[in-house]
């Protein structure tokens, strides 16, 4: 990106304005000034982190609703690992539209469905 001197400010003006928000902020925290110290590097290191910051909690509530889902009264004894286990399940299924019915086992998961994997300790 060119300097910010003079002449080429209108021409840095018109291609930063044309990027997207991510290589605008790029663009910007390489701006020189005249002796060559970054100008925006803390403004904008800040845009890049709030541009990282999630647009909503969907996610979260998403998982806090398949977490009280699976765990009841009457399963409220469920361990960590296991409610854990069974969340991923869950959500995994819930993605690719997959349930109990139309779920295929195979040969693989019967091999590894046994007490020695299950009940490791």
């Amino acid at each position: 990106m060119e300097k910010t001197k003079g002449v080429n400010k209108s021409r840095t003006k018109k291609k930063l304005i044309s990027l997207d928000v991510e290589e605008f902020w790029h663009q910007i925290s390489k701006l020189e000034d005249y002796s060559e110290l970054l100008i925006y590097k803390n403004l904008a290191n800040l845009a890049k982190l709030c541009l990282c910051l999630p647009h909503s909690n969907a996610e979260a509530e998403r998982i806090f609703s398949i977490v009280t889902d699976v765990k009841t009264k009457k399963r409220n004894r469920l361990g960590d690992d296991t409610l854990n286990s069974i969340s991923v399940i869950r959500s995994s299924f819930g993605a690719k539209t997959i349930n109990c019915t139309n779920f295929e086992v195979t040969q693989e998961h019967l091999k590894l469905h046994n007490a020695k994997t299950l009940y490791k300790k």
